[in-house]
């Protein structure tokens, strides 16, 4: 099984610039079931993108690198969700219908590798400090495209758990992995199925 987003009928760099920028998809961390909303449990997925118009030197070893940036979304495609639109602009075709006139399921890992255009709008956040986010994506204008990619694939899902991955994550992420009922079922496969964690 795959990271899979069903239908139902951010946090960023606050150095980042407001605007447009061709973009692509290097990572996918499956968070998990968590609390989201108003507390309601959710499943989510956070996406990274890489703007690798946009080079920095982040540590002199390594030399220039893209900026990226993240964004958590709720694993669904219906109508109204923010993941649909990601999806849409990085493959148009991915959410034909079947024959019923109906998807039931999509695997968000079909998207590493695609590009699109990110708008990026930032924010005041606690303290005064100023946040970058993703505003939208969308598809590609005719005729730009987007550089090859730069940095290396990173996939994280419960089925094909990356503990040397999972190390290496930010602090605030792996603690919000460990909250998911996925990773407590993970780590107590014996928990019951019935129970939120």
């Amino acid at each position: 099984m795959s990271i899979i987003a069903i239908n139902k009928k951010g946090e960023g760099f606050a150095t980042m610039d407001a605007g447009s920028y061709p973009a692509r998809i290097y990572q996918m961390i499956h968070l998990g079931t968590i609390a989201g909303f108003q507390g309601q449990l959710q499943n989510k997925v956070r996406i990274g993108f890489e703007m690798p118009t946009e080079m920095k030197v982040f540590d002199e070893k390594k030399g220039e690198q893209p900026r990226v940036i993240s964004q958590d979304y709720t694993l669904s495609f219906n109508e109204k969700a923010n993941l649909r639109k990601v999806i849409e602009a990085c493959d148009p075709d991915a959410l034909k219908l079947d024959k019923d006139g109906f998807l039931e399921e999509f695997d968000v890992e079909k998207l590493i590798g695609k590009d699109c255009l990110i708008t990026v709008a930032q924010k005041e956040g606690k303290e005064g400090r100023i946040f970058a986010f993703i505003d939208s994506v969308t598809r590609l204008p005719k005729g730009m495209s987007c550089p090859k990619a730069i940095n290396p694939i990173q996939v994280l899902s419960y089925d094909k758990w990356n503990q040397e991955l999972f190390d290496k994550l930010p602090d605030f992420l792996k603690n919000k992995i460990r909250t998911s009922v996925e990773y407590e079922r993970m780590l107590n496969p014996m928990t019951d199925d019935k129970s939120p964690f």
